[in-house]
């Protein structure tokens, strides 16, 4: 028997925007035994394949009637839009192949971001009923998948800066993700100054990679009032998260997805 949908974290502002579905799912829920336990939704990281499927049916309980697409993340900044036909119409998840960002202006399909640290970003344009699904670890954000996504929205779909509504999920924080002083550097360098979200020691420092992206988003044009944060502190929250750099690298991942419903 799966286990029951398990509960997922909102923007509760999202909740009013007609047609969409998303959720920023954590650990809690699930099959999978330790260093996997709860809901892992990750083939890859060593857990039991039955026990990942089971966890993906619960899962789809609470995202039902999307069609899955996820990709084979890689640090980048690379986007990949989903048109029709490029998802699956089965219940197993397609694969765009390799990209750090999804895009997708057709209804019922879903995108997908998998992390376990790193920051998932999910934006959406409720006019257009456009969905953007972004992985921001620390190169990305560096290379600046967040403003390509605004780029890439006005070239592709004509959204405006804007007309974005985007919401922040859960990652490592400044509190528990310390890095080479060189990568603040970088980031500043390219960037500008992040007091806050970047505070140097020696030749190490805090880095706050939700609040970097943040910063870029708004200084690409994003209303900082349509930036909402979603959840806490992945390594700061083992029970309801699953954190690479809280565990020592053996661990699960969670999902974060967003899809507009097909029109009745």
């Amino acid at each position: 028997m799966r286990a029951p949908a398990p509960p997922a974290e909102r923007a509760p502002e999202w909740d009013s925007i007609p047609g969409l579905v998303h959720g920023f799912f954590g650990r809690r829920g699930g099959t999978s035994a330790p260093p996997w336990q709860g809901l892992n939704l990750s083939f890859k990281v060593g857990d039991s394949p039955q026990r990942v499927s089971a966890n993906w049916e619960a899962a789809r309980d609470a995202l039902a009637p999307l069609r899955l697409t996820r990709m084979d993340q890689v640090h980048g900044v690379d986007i990949v839009e989903v048109g029709p036909g490029q998802e699956r119409s089965d219940d197993r998840i397609a694969c765009a192949g390799d990209a750090d960002g999804l895009a997708t202006r057709v209804p019922g399909i879903g995108l997908i971001v998998m992390t376990a640290d790193c920051v998932p970003i999910l934006m959406v344009a409720p006019e257009r009923r456009v969905a953007f699904a972004l992985h921001a670890g620390w190169r990305g954000t560096l290379g600046g998948i967040a403003s390509r996504a605004i780029d890439h929205g006005a070239r592709s779909f004509g959204i405006a800066a804007d007309q974005w509504e985007i919401a922040i999920g859960p990652a490592i924080e400044a509190c528990c993700y310390e890095v080479d002083a060189d990568i603040g550097r970088k980031i500043e360098s390219r960037w500008g100054k992040m007091p806050g979200a970047w505070e140097r020691h020696g030749d190490k420092g805090q880095l706050d990679l939700r609040q970097v992206n943040t910063r870029i988003l708004e200084r690409s044009g994003a209303r900082p009032q349509a930036i909402r944060q979603v959840g806490g502190c992945t390594a700061c929250n083992p029970d309801r998260y699953f954190s690479h750099r809280a565990s020592g690298g053996k661990t699960g991942r969670q999902a974060s997805i967003v899809g507009f419903v097909e029109a009745s």
